[in-house]
């Protein structure tokens, strides 16, 4: 699978193309965003209504920023006016297209388009393909956070032991990277955490790329990607 990474610099007011063997990964930092990339209006009333109600403005300005950046490179995608994009919501929360929203008649139907969205702290992730679904996860790796309690109640049993040799510094960044590549594949899934996290067992024949496996879920890859300093990002799709 090819994976394309671009940024802020990136984005431009022409239309993109996906080719079928094709993952493309954005990252933004909500600090170098124009005004109108997080413009209300962009998005439905609904999705108005329910930004307003975030109490505290730190999360209110990233949802807005997450929910206005995935219309704005939807519409790229699939050259239509983003506010006219029919993005619904599954049953354990993810998003995806309604194909048939645009065209009740079934004659002219959206193109396949997957895609999921991770945002913490300042950064904001996205993934599109229009060959698999895709789960993508960034967390901000927090200091505070008691990783070795967490690992052992989330991770797989067979995982805690990988921990025991290592230093403070390397258990985090351990911790980090599991934990990423849990919520990605999930998320890619569609499921959330409706199946346990420590139900399945991260394996690390193929880490030296950067790549790894799921024991119990052989048609899926979870790749690292690339974060900015003091982040980890993790990115899941199907073979």
């Amino acid at each position: 699978m090819n994976i394309n990474i671009f940024h802020f610099s990136n984005f431009s007011s022409g239309n993109y193309n996906l080719p079928t063997d094709t993952i493309d990964v954005w990252f933004f930092d909500r600090r170098e965003l124009t005004p109108d990339m997080t413009d209300l209006p962009t998005l439905t009333e609904n999705e108005q209504h329910k930004i307003l109600q975030y109490a505290q403005e730190e999360s209110r300005m990233q949802h807005q920023a997450s929910r206005c950046l995935l219309r704005l490179l939807l519409g790229k995608y699939l050259h239509i006016s983003p506010k006219k994009i029919p993005v619904c919501t599954n049953a354990h929360g993810k998003l995806f297209l309604d194909q048939n929203a645009l065209s009740p008649d079934g004659k002219s139907r959206l193109p396949k388009l997957y895609f999921n969205v991770s945002h913490t702290g300042t950064q904001l992730a996205f993934a599109f393909s229009c060959h698999t679904p895709v789960g993508i996860d960034i967390e901000e790796m927090r200091n505070h956070v008691r990783t070795a309690s967490l690992a052992n109640r989330f991770f797989h049993p067979n995982e805690w032991e990988r921990f025991s040799h290592l230093s403070t510094t390397e258990s985090k960044q351990l911790f980090f990277r599991y934990w990423t590549i849990r919520e990605a594949f999930v998320k890619g899934l569609g499921t959330g955490f409706s199946i346990p996290s420590d139900s399945f067992l991260i394996n690390e024949s193929i880490s030296s790329k950067g790549l790894y496996e799921i024991a119990e879920y052989p048609n899926w890859r979870i790749q690292a990607l690339p974060a900015p300093d003091g982040y980890m990002c993790s990115l899941a799709y199907q073979i």
